[in-house]
C-alpha cells in the first residue's frame, strides 16, 4: 500500500491508534518485518512474551476477547 493509500484508509476508517509502516526489502515484495516473522499478509497477530519468545502467530481475524485473555495470561506470568 502506498503512503497516500494508507493515509486515505486511515482517514476513511477513522483509525486513531499508532500504525507502523514496514520497510520494503530490496529483493522481494514482502517487507522486512513480515519476512522476519513469517507473516503472509494482514491482519497478522504475533504475541511475544517478556523473554522475547513468540507465543502466538496468527493470520486472519481474531476474537478481541480471546486476544485480551491471551495477553492477560502472558502478563500474569512471572518474569524470568
Amino acid at each position: 500500500m502506498t503512503p497516500v493509500s494508507l493515509e486515505a484508509f486511515i482517514h476513511e476508517y477513522r483509525l486513531t491508534f499508532p500504525i507502523g509502516i514496514d520497510r520494503p526489502t530490496e529483493d522481494g515484495p514482502i517487507p522486512q518485518i513480515m519476512a522476519a516473522y513469517g507473516m503472509c499478509g494482514t491482519p497478522s497477530l504475533i504475541l511475544i512474551d517478556r523473554a522475547g519468545r513468540i507465543r502466538k502467530h496468527g493470520f486472519g481475524a481474531e476474537d478481541d476477547m480471546r486476544i485480551g485473555t491471551e495477553i492477560a495470561t502472558l502478563l500474569a506470568e512471572p518474569a524470568d
